[in-house]
């Protein structure tokens, strides 16, 4: 069987994918944001601003038109920032007189509450194309750095969708992946949450490290960290089992404690001292976790769940809080029972 994806987004993890997925898919076609930069790729076959030593292999295609990805291909990998999905969304909405995308497999694997609204990915999608289109969508997360898939290396994460039948598609379709690893569930709140919580979590356990704290304390910080974003999947209706899982622990682990993590190295510049404004405008990626931040505090908030680790992020991204005194602010709270 012919086996063709679509990735729509050519940042690093869309490029990344595309590299892996070239090596056991019969085509892949990737979609870029604009006529220039793809046809600068199309020329150069790597990513000029992600992941520079990787090039493209001959069976990925390059455009900037999303008729030529919905022509060719029913999986479609979303790998847009999650402040971007609503905009990509509606643009693929428009499309819909054109092709039935009742047929189709979406993927989501942005991790954050990006949008104003504070939704999650799949209420994103939900608000663009209706309750019923939620059976044609999926999210994929778990431990995965865009350089190490590119390369090859051994990588698991896990898919999530409330409709088994497409699940059953895409473990078909990765049936031939190279080191690439997938389990499946259908907790798709969970997976998002997770994806999105955890990115909270490594600012802090960067802070810890950049503050020079130690990792006593950064084992803390991570412990307490998945408590809270149970807590918080609970409230929100998610499976807590989920946050034990490669959506939950599994990526928390990767991005709390790597170099390569953009969410930790915020965390440790900030810890060392520099002002987070100055921070974002230098960084090319996003660092979903800081807009996270924001939707998270202001969910438990309202929801009056008990979440110290956020709240602390939120006063050091939001309202100027020093690291020092937001040490003070986490080990001067009451002591209480560890499992309450």
């Amino acid at each position: 069987m012919n086996k063709t994806v679509g990735i729509i987004g050519s940042g690093s993890f869309g490029t990344a994918l595309a590299v892996n997925f070239s090596k056991f898919a019969d085509e892949v076609y990737l979609k870029c944001r604009n006529k220039e930069f793809a046809e600068e790729l199309k020329i150069k076959r790597y990513n000029e601003y992600y992941l520079k030593d990787v090039r493209l292999d001959e069976n990925i295609t390059v455009t900037d038109d999303y008729e030529t990805v919905f022509k060719n291909c029913k999986i479609i990998f979303l790998t847009v920032p999650s402040k971007a999905l609503k905009s990509t969304l509606l643009d693929i909405k428009k499309k819909e007189d054109k092709f039935d995308f009742g047929s189709y497999i979406f993927l989501n694997t942005a991790k954050g509450m990006g949008d104003e609204s504070m939704n999650l990915p799949s209420e994103v999608f939900k608000s663009v194309f209706g309750d019923k289109m939620l059976e044609r969508y999926a999210v994929l997360s778990g431990p995965s750095f865009a350089a190490e898939v590119s390369r090859y290396l051994p990588t698991a994460v896990c898919i999530a969708s409330q409709n088994n039948e497409i699940l059953n598609e895409i473990k078909n379709f990765f049936k031939k992946a190279v080191h690439f690893r997938v389990y499946t569930l259908n907790d798709v709140k969970g997976v998002e949450l997770g994806g999105s919580l955890k990115n909270v979590i490594a600012i802090a356990a960067g802070v810890s490290d950049g503050f020079g704290l130690g990792n006593n304390a950064r084992a803390a910080l991570l412990t307490r960290g998945i408590v809270e974003m149970t807590r918080f999947g609970e409230v929100m209706g998610a499976d807590s089992q989920t946050f034990t899982g490669l959506s939950g622990i599994g990526d928390l682990m990767l991005t709390a404690a790597s170099d390569l993590s953009r969410n930790r190295t915020v965390g440790l510049r900030i810890g060392r001292g520099e002002n987070i404004d100055y921070i974002l405008k230098g960084m090319k990626m996003v660092a979903e976790g800081v807009a996270t931040t924001k939707s998270v505090h202001n969910i438990a908030k309202e929801k009056n769940i008990y979440m110290p680790i956020t709240e602390v992020v939120y006063s050091i991204l939001y309202e100027g809080l020093k690291p020092s005194d937001a040490i003070i602010k986490l080990l001067e709270r009451d002591i209480k029972d560890e499992f309450i």
